[in-house]
């Protein structure tokens, strides 16, 4: 797949999965962002920059370590950023800007922001080193890169379970983009080929129980793995859908499934 159609894939899915996107079953997006503001250490005044902002998660938390500062909020989807948008607006938040724009192509200041932050983004862009020095560009000499992706055996093994029957149904299956930064070695050497410094990766646990299969189901329809078996026709999505959710209950326990969700958070800094 030529990167011009994967962004667009890109593109589709997450337009079509934004209304659902903060499910209760995702949950997993909010445990991550609250990491942030001890990452970055705010003193309040600062200029930051979130790609790949998704529906607003980490710049709202971002935002309110900002009283004096703002945040520009850029993404590739107009579903996800209405979805933002809206949050924004019924919180009176008044320091985020959002922007729809392509991550690779960013038409902002270079050198002007303090801190930068890219949740669960750069990993869908095939060449995520020049997308990397591409974001730290916008950044000041002495400014800040963040960015959290997912651990290797993140989902499993429910996604191993959900990607087997996929391919058991014909569709093609692409390696999942988020496991090529997938350990901490992975993000220090990403940050340390787009010349940061300082570098230094650390992973969490932000995993829980989900109630049953059925809330398995809304973590596929409602993110990134929707856009695998969207194609399918109705009945045989239905089919897809009680074949593939008998195998997860198997996974049920008195607590509920669980669904693992360990996640890397990479920090470094622009050189002088």
């Amino acid at each position: 797949m030529d990167e011009q159609t994967r962004k667009q894939l890109v593109q589709k899915t997450f337009n079509t999965i934004f209304e659902g996107y903060e499910c209760s079953p995702l949950r997993f997006f909010h445990n991550a962002a609250e990491a942030l503001p001890d990452l970055f250490n705010f003193k309040g005044d600062e200029k930051v920059l979130d790609v790949a902002a998704g529906t607003g998660i980490p710049a709202l938390v971002i935002s309110a370590q900002l009283p004096n500062g703002s945040v520009t909020a850029i993404d590739f989807s107009s579903g996800m950023l209405s979805k933002a948008r809206q949050k924004i607006e019924a919180l009176k938040v008044n320091n985020i800007d959002l922007q729809q724009m392509d991550m690779t192509a960013m038409d902002l200041t270079e050198n002007h922001f303090d801190a930068a932050n890219s949740s669960f983004g750069i990993f869908f862009i095939e060449d995520m080193q020049s997308t990397l020095q591409h974001i730290v560009s916008k950044l000041k000499p002495g400014g800040t890169m963040v960015t959290t992706h997912f651990q290797q055996d993140a989902f499993s093994p429910l996604t191993d379970k959900f990607l087997e029957r996929v391919e058991a149904y014909g569709i093609d299956l692409p390696s999942p983009s988020w496991r090529r930064v997938a350990t901490e070695e992975d993000n220090i050497a990403l940050f340390e080929s787009a010349g940061l410094i300082e570098v230094e990766a650390n992973s969490h646990d932000v995993g829980y129980f989900l109630r049953d299969a059925e809330e398995w189901w809304s973590v596929i329809w409602n993110a990134g793995y929707r856009g695998l078996i969207a194609g399918l026709e109705p009945e045989r999505l239905a089919q897809f859908k009680r074949e593939h959710l008998a195998e997860i209950e198997a996974f049920q326990t008195d607590d509920g499934i669980r669904l693992n969700i360990g996640v890397i958070h990479t920090k470094g800094i622009r050189g002088q």
